[in-house]
């Protein structure tokens, strides 16, 4: 596991992005795209909802680890703002509507759902903790 800690700023994502295009190669790299896209909602969630506008960190992980026998890529966020789990109390994204008719957000954990095999939340020692985990079919340890 790469483990980075940043300041929770949504101006971190393009370190995040540059970890995780320097991890992602070989057998892993067709999986790059998708696990960017997770990684961009969850670091939104947190800095919009975890330190109320305040200053905070945040600690990005990401692996590849076997789960159920399989591989998997992990990807963990730990901050420490307010408790909150963002799939708990998951808005109606209202898909099939108009653009113009559906409200503004509740797309981002959709999409982080629906993307991932595995997703957790836990609250930790006064901490978030999310837990995201995307099969990495045909991953033989090679990258």
């Amino acid at each position: 596991m790469i483990t980075v800690k940043l300041p929770a700023k949504i101006e971190q994502l393009e370190n995040i992005n540059e970890t995780l295009r320097t991890y992602m190669t070989g057998e892993l790299e067709p999986l790059l795209m998708k696990t960017q896209l997770v990684v961009e909602e969850l670091l939104a969630n947190i800095c919009n909802y975890a330190y109320d506008g305040k200053s905070g960190n945040a600690e990005f992980s990401v692996g590849v680890v076997t789960f159920d026998g399989e591989p998997y890529i992990r990807i963990s966020f730990v901050d420490g703002g307010k408790p909150f789990n963002p799939f708990k109390e998951e808005r109606d994204p209202h898909v099939n509507d108009s653009v113009e008719s559906r409200p503004v957000g509740g797309l981002g954990i959709h999409f982080v759902k629906n993307m991932s095999n595995h997703y957790i939340y836990s609250r930790l020692k006064e901490c978030n903790v999310v837990d995201i985990f995307i099969e990495a079919k045909g991953y033989s340890g090679n990258k």
